[in-house]
């Protein structure tokens, strides 16, 4: 239901929305993302980037670097994964995704204000779950930047979810990230 909104919202805002799932995740090596995702019972997490670009300088702004980036925690559900949350600490756990969605009404306002510069957006899209494939204290993984990571509490699974995020919005050089890690 966020993917159709966010892409609701690209259609009528005039933004380029790429939606890295699971399998292009795989081969770009988002291990942190993925060991997040691995517990869910859908296979529907995915990593969104949505691009603006000015009108008046479209043309010139696609092959030029963004002056920002976006990046936002988007966890629509999380129960701690293997670290159980108790019942009480995950009554609002739906509200994980806010992070997300202070930078998609970031990307929204300065859209409205016609900000003159080029704006990727990045949201972490994903439910930390607990099942028999969840990712585990102890695992090693290895994030899109080559980084590996020792999970040591799967309840930081905003952490590793951000990690491939803030990698994939490094490679495209922009002059400032924001990272957005609200609950």
């Amino acid at each position: 239901a966020y993917r159709s909104i966010l892409q609701q919202l690209s259609k009528q805002h005039g933004w380029k929305m790429d939606i890295l799932d699971e399998a292009r995740l795989k081969r770009a090596g988002a291990g942190a993302f993925l060991a997040v995702s691995q517990g869910n019972a859908t296979r529907d997490a995915c990593i969104v980037h949505i691009a603006y670009s000015p009108h008046k300088q479209a043309a010139k702004t696609r092959k030029s670097k963004p002056t920002l980036s976006l990046v936002g925690k988007g966890i629509v559900f999380d129960t701690g994964g293997t670290n159980l949350k108790p019942f009480k600490a995950m009554l609002d756990m739906h509200q994980d995704m806010a992070g997300s969605a202070v930078a998609i009404a970031t990307l929204m306002t300065l859209t409205e204000l016609q900000y003159p510069h080029k704006i990727d957006c990045w949201l972490a899209i994903t439910e930390n779950r607990i099942s028999n494939t969840a990712y585990k204290s102890r695992d090693i993984v290895t994030a899109a930047n080559g980084i590996t990571i020792e999970v040591i509490h799967t309840d930081a699974e905003g952490r590793m979810a951000l990690a491939d995020t803030l990698a994939l919005a490094g490679q495209q050089e922009p002059e400032t990230i924001i990272d957005f890690a609200t609950l």
